[in-house]
């Protein structure tokens, strides 16, 4: 046992005398310098029952703030001694440096913050979920009305028959050559709407020089009203002249030209994709042309209960449990993003600061002390022997070597239930809250502590050390008229230096002996 447990066992069972009723007055130790007898008077008083131990001063709260994620430090925002709130933010890493997964976290937020936001004010789910129950419904009534899925399918079938032979057409007019024959039909068509449109410019030609003769002056104005009419009618005549004519010409050089091979991809590519639609459209025809089985009736009905009930679960809004989860991730983002900073857990001080920016940084790497000092706390262990005399709320008093000539007051505010063994000695850790503490008290003082567990008011006092024991009876002797008369007592409460007397002929005012005495002086 080390000195320091020794002197918390001797100390638990120190007591403090207070006297309040009587006070000794000056003399009320009387001493004979010829005799050397030394008396002292019985007194009634006040006394205080106490148990003593010793103890260190600690913050109220204290927090080691370490870093969760490895970066760099981008800015502290503290200094030593700083007051601080809570959720103040400390420090910042670097967005720069940070890990992959946190820079994930900001799109997983607004994810999860969308998602909430959706089932909150959306009601694309609800449609959703409806039209799902409106397709189920029309897909099992079909099956169980197969005439009519069986002439859809055939109608499906003959369109993409006919798809098939109309891109085949032209493909193949594009592909195979052009006769011989056909050019010169082409040629022979190019000729002839050659000489219909000089035919009807020539007409044309000949209306104009009969409407510029000088004698037109003479013509009647019915002759001239009828070839005008003639003219604008052979003007609009040129007009599909030449459109015929230039078609012609296109043709005709088309058939000489070879085809366009961007023309040819298109209509291959137009005439596989409908044979793919005709393929389709068959294995349909086959899948429905005997009707659906039992199994595939099923499933449709098994889609429709699934597409029903999952209306049943929408239609009155978003789902408590479907928030719950969005929440859930949403939460869980923002407290990855919070990884990126410390903040305060509770108001405090900032008592340590362990970092600066720049400073490369590892998971558990301590960067912060914050303490909260707007109350002090003393842990002080008690012995197993007086733990049940230390209740919450008992008042506590406290001095300390460090600063003399002080008492300080406290109360009991926490008392285990566990005790903690250490090198065979059992002791408690009792929480002590000061109530007066000022600034001259600072974490990490150690001080003395004196619980009060009771007090008796109003008792009989006498010194211990006046105390004999004769014949296995305590006895007292009470100095009268030069004798020391034996007056036989029973004892209650004691401190170090006070003890209660429950019974025996003793008086206040009465003096007893403190010294041992020879013989001669006692009476028996």
């Amino acid at each position: 046992m080390d000195f320091m447990q020794m002197k918390k066992v001797f100390l638990s069972v120190t007591m403090l005398v207070l006297l309040v009723a009587c006070q000794a007055a000056p003399g009320s130790v009387s001493r004979d310098q010829q005799r050397g007898i030394e008396t002292e008077l019985v007194q009634r008083g006040n006394l205080e029952i106490t148990v003593g131990a010793d103890g260190v001063v600690e913050a109220y709260q204290t927090a080691f703030l370490l870093w969760q994620i490895s970066g760099t430090v981008g800015q502290v925002d503290v200094r030593e001694g700083e007051q601080v709130s809570k959720d103040q933010v400390l420090a910042r890493l670097e967005q720069t440096s940070l890990p992959q997964a946190i820079i994930l976290a900001k799109s997983e937020a607004v994810a999860a913050q969308r998602a909430i936001d959706d089932l909150m004010f959306s009601r694309v789910q609800q449609a959703q979920a409806l039209q799902a129950v409106e397709l189920a419904e029309q897909a099992l009534e079909d099956a169980q009305n197969p005439d009519d899925v069986q002439a859809k399918a055939q109608e499906e079938v003959a369109n993409a028959q006919k798809a098939v032979e109309e891109t085949r057409r032209q493909f193949e007019i594009l592909n195979t050559p052009p006769s011989q024959s056909a050019i010169d039909q082409a040629y022979a068509n190019l000729i002839l709407a050659e000489n219909v449109l000089n035919t009807t410019l020539q007409n044309i030609e000949k209306i104009e020089k009969k409407l510029r003769k000088p004698e037109r002056l003479y013509m009647p104005w019915e002759s001239r009203k009828l070839y005008s009419r003639i003219l604008e009618g052979l003007e609009t005549k040129l007009l599909r002249d030449q459109r015929s004519f230039e078609e012609a010409e296109k043709k005709y050089n088309r058939l000489l030209d070879p085809p366009n091979p961007v023309d040819l991809a298109l209509a291959q590519a137009n005439l596989a994709m409908a044979e793919a639609q005709l393929n389709q459209a068959e294995r349909e025809w086959e899948r429905v042309k005997d009707g659906l089985s039992p199994a595939e009736i099923a499933v449709l009905q098994a889609r429709l209960a699934d597409a029903q009930r999952e209306w049943e679960r929408l239609k009155d809004g978003p789902v408590a449990a479907d928030i719950n989860a969005a929440e859930a991730r949403l939460a869980a983002a923002q407290a990855t993003l919070k990884l990126t900073r410390l903040e305060a857990p509770f108001p405090g001080t900032v008592t340590m600061v362990d970092i600066k920016p720049g400073d490369q940084v590892a998971p558990g790497s301590l960067a912060l002390r914050l303490d909260d000092l707007s109350h002090l706390v003393v842990e002080t262990q008690v012995s197993e022997v007086d733990i049940n005399r230390i209740q919450p709320g008992q008042p506590v008093v406290l001095t300390f070597d460090s600063i003399l000539a002080k008492e300080y007051q406290g109360v009991v505010v926490e008392v285990p239930a566990v005790a903690e063994s250490l090198q065979g000695v059992v002791t408690f850790n009792v929480k002590v809250e000061l109530t007066n503490a000022d600034e001259l008290l600072k974490p990490g003082m150690t001080t003395s502590v004196t619980f009060v567990v009771s007090e008796l008011e109003d008792v009989l006092l006498i010194p211990r050390q006046a105390v004999r024991v004769v014949e296995d009876q305590r006895v007292v002797y009470v100095w009268r008229d030069g004798e020391a008369i034996p007056v036989q007592i029973t004892l209650g409460m004691s401190t170090q230096s006070y003890t209660q007397v429950l019974e025996g002929n003793l008086q206040p005012g009465d003096q007893i002996l403190i010294n041992a005495l020879d013989g001669s002086l006692m009476r028996q």
